[in-house]
């Protein structure tokens, strides 16, 4: 009978410890937490989702912290908050247009998506789209959105969506596979101070316009180095004697990156006019080069400058 006791007082203290802690997320995914904004009139406005767990989303609070101080107001909400987030959203663009930039972790990624899908059906554009390891379920991305850029896993059981590109999306894309990176999983993805710091520079970029063709990019990251992210590939023409190395010296991008775009071995030579594809950074404009000086075939055209 003790024992008995015992075990139902037990129960009841865990059960109270789990009550205790769902109430506190459930009050933490009624509100919407914006971050506190510079006196400046912003430049921008950036929707942020938590996932499942809000608790243990600290990074994307940290991440509209950063944002913020861009100039760009940041609000961060839970994921079952969304519709009413976009409502809002979309009643602040016809009201006072500006760029706009939509985060979401794991099922907060999944929450993004729609929230850009929901702007879409409202016919408001998306600046930036950027998703912290979806779920495989995620829809596509929507025809509204000027730049996506997915960060996420393909071993995660958690997560794991290597979204693609819906149906009319004309913007960049760049999709980032961090497979090999044992020192990043699924809940500690949007954690990682360097790679915040460069969605806050992209997000304070939002409106940066590019001209010329964007190439889609699905990037696989060694199990070491730096992780640099861009938001699409440009084409350029090779020139006589060029090299991947060259190419990647000339245009600030790791070597690793052009060979496993281009399909190439690191020490490829390139022939004159060859097309190849080079990561660009969010509002980099590529250095004009010199045409190649070497004598055209007679049989065809020299090549023309990069733009």
């Amino acid at each position: 009978m003790f024992q008995a006791k015992m075990f139902q007082a037990k129960m009841f203290q865990t059960k109270t410890i789990v009550t205790a802690l769902l109430i506190i997320c459930l009050s933490g995914a009624g509100q919407a937490a914006t971050a506190e904004t510079p006196n400046a009139e912003p430049h921008g406005r950036a929707y942020l989702f938590r996932g499942l767990i809000g608790l243990i989303d600290w990074g994307m609070d940290e991440l509209a912290q950063r944002i913020n101080r861009t100039g760009v107001a940041a609000n961060i909400s839970s994921h079952l908050m969304w519709r009413d987030v976009a409502n809002q959203a979309i009643s602040d663009y016809r009201r006072d247009p500006k760029p706009i930039a939509v985060i979401g972790h794991s099922i907060g990624g999944d929450t993004a998506l729609e929230f850009a899908e929901a702007l879409e059906a409202a016919h408001v554009p998306v600046s930036l789209l950027i998703t912290y390891d979806p779920n495989r379920s995620a829809d596509k991305v929507p025809a509204n959105v000027e730049r996506y850029i997915n960060l996420y896993q393909s071993s995660n059981f958690l997560g794991g969506g290597d979204v693609a590109p819906g149906r009319g999306f004309h913007g960049h894309y760049a999709s980032f596979n961090l497979k090999d990176r044992p020192e990043i999983v699924h809940v500690n993805m949007d954690k990682f101070d360097r790679i915040q710091e460069q969605l806050a520079a992209k997000i304070r970029a939002l409106g940066a316009r590019d001209e010329g063709e964007s190439v889609p990019l699905h990037i696989v990251f060694p199990a070491t180095g730096p992780i640099e992210l861009w938001d699409s590939g440009r084409p350029v023409s090779a020139h006589a004697g060029d090299t991947l190395q060259s190419l990647a010296t000339t245009y600030h991008v790791p070597l690793w990156a052009l060979a496993q775009i281009n399909q190439k071995s690191e020490n490829a030579a390139l022939t004159e006019g060859e097309r190849i594809v080079v990561p660009r950074y969010l509002g980099q404009r590529l250095v004009l080069r010199p045409p190649s000086t070497a004598a055209p075939s007679p049989a065809s055209d020299p090549a023309p400058a990069e733009r």
